[in-house]
């Protein structure tokens, strides 16, 4: 008898042992909320027309999170542009693996949203307010994405979800002023406005935005954009009015508007 309860003390103790050797359970890698309350994700953006300084992209996915793009930038009077990007994600940060000699590095905020950038030797800071980017400001010192060197700076201010107004500015110039109505059209999607990817500070890396790394989408899309040109400039105020057209599951698929005078297309699929 005395036997069989050694035994048993025995046996439980090593049972005791085996479970507090236990490994905690692994912290799950990151996953971002993707933009939009739509479970269909974007895939591709293309644009037609006559337009300068807008990206194509197409996006690859793998449980819920993004795992590639593809960027293609046409500039008529500098050059093509084009660069994949690969993301890995880690339970704190997320490692970007561009193509060419695109060296891309990001920390991340509390929420997860990109808080710092470096792109070879330039750098980015963005900042956050309920999710939303509200500000940003970029020191270019190498010819990357298309864009000359130089230092500029953006805020967006909100209005019910809303983008109301972004102020940019270049290095030492005056802001230009760009003034955004929202549509009665939910943003489900959640895509960018189109022409704006400068202002809001995304220009050349849109995708890290659809990715969900850089705050939340707009509740509407936008229907006009004022743009207020400061004296300085010598150029005239002017508006861009969007047009949308959605399919029978109510994804946008087609954005169209006019910009100096020539039409313009954007198509999406999902």
């Amino acid at each position: 008898m005395k036997l069989l309860h050694t035994t048993a003390c025995i046996v439980l103790a090593t049972f005791m042992v085996a479970c507090t050797s236990e490994e905690p359970a692994p912290v799950p890698n990151l996953r971002p909320d993707l933009p939009g309350s739509s479970d269909i994700h974007i895939r591709s953006i293309v644009h037609s027309g006559s337009i300068e300084g807008s990206y194509d992209w197409e996006f690859e996915y793998m449980d819920d999170r993004m795992i590639s793009a593809k960027g293609t930038l046409y500039n008529p009077t500098s050059h093509e542009v084009e660069y994949t990007s690969q993301l890995t994600y880690t339970p704190e940060n997320v490692t970007i693996a561009n193509s060419g000699d695109l060296l891309m590095n990001v920390t991340l905020e509390g929420n997860n949203f990109v808080e710092f950038l470096t792109v070879n030797k330039d750098e980015y800071r963005f900042f956050y307010a309920d999710g939303r980017l509200i500000a940003w400001e970029k020191t270019l010192k190498d010819m990357n994405f298309g864009a000359e060197a130089l230092h500029a700076r953006g805020t967006i201010e909100y209005k019910d979800g809303d983008i109301a107004s972004i102020t940019y500015s270049e290095n030492n110039d005056d802001p230009t002023y760009y003034y955004c109505t929202p549509s009665s059209l939910y943003n489900v999607n959640g895509l960018l406005p189109e022409t704006l990817s400068k202002q809001i500070g995304c220009f050349g890396f849109e995708h890290l935005y659809y990715a969900g790394l850089m705050g939340k989408a707009t509740k509407h899309l936008v229907q006009t954009i004022h743009v207020d040109y400061p004296e300085e400039a010598k150029k005239d105020d002017f508006k861009v009015d969007f047009n949308y057209s959605s399919n029978k599951e109510d994804n946008i698929q087609l954005c169209t508007y006019i910009l100096n005078g020539e039409a313009v297309s954007v198509n999406y699929t999902y």
